[in-house]
């Protein structure tokens, strides 16, 4: 069976239309959003490499996922709040 694009309902085109953005936002409330270095970067309005630098200090509350550098979003926000850059 074959449905054309008329045939679709506003309710299919919600759902179709959803994306990850959502879950994430839902996520964000938990506290449990994870910021890599180009989030950082780009929030600290600073390069990459800096970004790691930042990131690898003994302060810093890292998470390492492999070679990845990540932080908790509610961590990083408590970290900048108590300490100048």
């Amino acid at each position: 069976m074959v449905i054309s694009q008329n045939e679709i309902t506003d309710e299919q085109i919600d759902i179709s239309n959803t994306n990850d953005e959502s879950k994430t936002d839902e996520i964000a409330d938990d506290g449990l959003r994870f910021l890599g270095t180009k989030d950082i970067a780009k929030l600290m309005g600073c390069s990459i490499p800096v970004a790691r630098q930042i990131m690898k200090r003994k302060d810093f509350p890292l998470v390492m996922c492999g070679k990845n550098l990540k932080v908790m979003k509610s961590e990083f926000i408590k970290w900048a709040s108590q300490r100048r850059v």
